[in-house]
């Protein structure tokens, strides 16, 4: 184990562990708390938005430190297009929580979306198409989506070399151990449903909105996470191809 990663050491995930219990636990705070923490344009969509805009800006970065470095590290285009991809995603979610400005520019919504939009506002994820669907609401998409990429993947990679060694030319692969992280935010999803279900009061903003609320916050904050890790893995390399001379 290199010593200078610290997604291998057991502190970051004490760290990123407890930090997830606490963000359930605001659950619990009272009206006040659910005030500050909760409602659209407050403190952790806010804060959403600054972690998805600095996670595509890290992906970015990947990208250009892997497009530099392609010939030296035998890069596959599918695999700078999947860096560049997964930035584009990032920046596409934090526009999306936001309705793409709208609320902060006082922006009406077109007559023809509201009539299609679950909230009216300008957005897709909220889109009637989506937000009534059972399978592929965007929630359930984006859970899809982390449970293959940071998930699934590395942990079959973990145990299955040939694998490892397939996906690993086409996609950037995660540490396996920060899938624990996603997952043990998802059980705190359910967990927190029933120890809060007879506590959380906040009138003006449901229970359940209030927990999608956390859980988002928590998963855009392990994604930026993977990206500095792609960073330091694309680092990694580029010094061992430097030291091979």
């Amino acid at each position: 184990m290199n010593t200078k990663n610290w997604f291998a050491r057991p502190v970051f995930y004490v760290v990123m562990g407890l930090f997830i219990v606490w963000t359930y636990t605001v659950l619990g705070y009272g009206d006040k708390a659910a005030a500050f923490f909760y409602p659209e344009d407050h403190f952790f969509e806010n804060v959403q938005f600054i972690i998805l805009v600095v996670a595509g800006g890290l992906t970015l970065y990947a990208f250009w430190l892997a497009y530099k470095n392609r010939q030296a590290l035998r890069t596959h285009w599918i695999k700078l297009a999947a860096y560049l991809a997964l930035a584009l995603f990032f920046f596409f979610i934090a526009g999306e929580e936001i309705s793409w400005g709208q609320r902060i520019f006082n922006i009406a919504t077109p007559e023809s979306i509201a009539e299609v939009n679950a909230q009216q506002e300008t957005n897709l994820h909220n889109l009637d198409i989506f937000e009534y669907s059972d399978y592929f609401s965007f929630d359930r998409l984006f859970t899809y989506f982390w449970l293959g990429f940071a998930v699934i993947v590395p942990m079959v990679s973990l145990f299955w070399n040939r694998f490892r060694e397939f996906a690993g030319k086409y996609i950037p692969i995660s540490y396996w151990a920060m899938g624990l992280l996603f997952l043990l935010n998802y059980a705190f999803v359910k967990i927190s449903k029933i120890i809060y279900g007879g506590i959380y009061a906040y009138s003006e903003i449901p229970l359940a909105q209030a927990i999608k609320q956390t859980k988002e916050l928590n998963y855009y904050l392990l994604l930026a996470c993977l990206s500095a890790y792609f960073i330091w893995q694309l680092k990694q390399r580029i010094a061992a191809k430097s030291a091979e001379g």
